[in-house]
């Protein structure tokens, strides 16, 4: 069973497709084996408690208790019990920490540094020709879940930078694989020190001073290799915008995208213009193509598959007051920005 498949319209049918596969595989074998992915989704549901009761009788309390075996999987650091649901279910499992690499399969030290010995994150990597370590590291950074897991469950040993195997508690050492292994940090930790070690509740309301704005932008970008910031009137006025990137490329080595559209303020923007952006070292400057303006009404800072939900182009050099305005992390966006990047009018090719 997969606990993605618990959605709040389906949890009750689910239950019951789990019974019946369950009596097949007992009128047939005399035993089953249930082997539940992603438990903590399914629990996290409104009738997560039920589920739970109702595992626990057909696990521990059932008549055919002793047939049926079970293997759960769940994120680490994340809930795998309900209060007030009988006989806390989790008691009785024994855990297991994730796998790691068999010493005697060679392996490059290029890929022991990304990811120690995390044998599940270097097999997907290896088993995916288009997935780099860099690619997959952006997924985790821009899962605000698994952030705020790790974060909570191993505080302690990512500020320490070491993992102690011995007196480090299950939660911890979950929490950690792939980050820490006793020799110390991989590059995985690295890209997401930042990411771990922010205040959770750090203020998302934008910043009045300018200085203060350039340090916000940054720390958004930190760790990405390239970004996109989309914002339908990035154009409006050139030289404050060119000022804000100049002090933003003097902290940052990702290389900035802008995209914009080509009518602003009822004028357009020259080419001549475009070319004060340009000249900025790690900047590339386009215009949105008419069929993809209608679509970008939001003003988004793209650092992974995920990133940003920024405040409009003027508060954030420093051109208008940010009031109310706020930077919102998101996982995704509704539409593919490198792709419309590519199909994007590049200014130096119209004549």
């Amino acid at each position: 069973m997969k606990g993605a498949d618990f959605t709040e319209i389906q949890q009750s049918s689910q239950r019951a497709q789990i019974q019946d596969a369950l009596s097949r595989a007992l009128e047939a074998h005399g035993s089953a084996q249930l082997l539940f992915d992603g438990y903590d989704r399914a629990l996290a549901r409104s009738q997560g408690a039920r589920l739970q009761a109702w595992l626990t009788n057909q696990l521990v309390d059932g008549v055919h208790a002793r047939d049926i075996g079970a293997i759960f999987t769940a994120r680490c650091s994340t809930a795998v019990h309900r209060e007030g649901a009988g006989s806390p279910l989790m008691s009785r499992v024994t855990p297991i920490l994730p796998p790691t690499l068999d010493k005697t399969v060679p392996k490059s030290e290029s890929g022991k540094s990304w990811f120690g010995d995390a044998a599940v994150i270097a097999d997907r990597v290896s088993s995916d020709g288009r997935l780099t370590p860099q690619v997959l590291i952006d997924q985790f950074e821009f899962d605000a879940t698994y952030i705020t897991d790790v974060r909570g469950a191993a505080q302690t040993q990512i500020e320490r930078g070491t993992l102690d195997p011995i007196h480090d508690s299950y939660t911890a050492r979950c929490a950690v694989h792939g980050l820490l292994h006793p020799g110390g940090k991989t590059r995985f930790l690295e890209r997401l020190e930042s990411a771990l070690l922010a205040s959770p509740e750090s203020n998302p309301a934008w910043p009045e001073q300018a200085s203060a704005s350039v340090d916000r932008f940054v720390e958004l970008i930190s760790g990405a290799d390239r970004v996109i910031w989309s914002d339908r009137y990035m154009y409006r006025d050139i030289e404050p915008l060119r000022s804000f990137l100049q002090a933003v490329i003097e902290r940052s080595d990702a290389k900035i995208h802008l995209l914009g559209g080509r009518e602003v303020s009822d004028r357009t923007v020259t080419r001549a213009e475009m070319a004060r952006l340009t000249s900025l070292e790690d900047v590339g400057a386009r215009w949105m193509s008419r069929s993809d303006l209608r679509d970008l009404h939001e003003r988004h800072l793209v650092t992974g598959p995920g990133g940003w939900v920024v405040p409009q182009v003027h508060v954030i050099v420093g051109r208008q007051h940010p009031g109310s305005a706020v930077a919102a992390r998101t996982s995704g966006f509704g539409v593919d920005y490198w792709t419309i990047w590519r199909r994007s009018i590049e200014p130096s090719t119209l004549h």
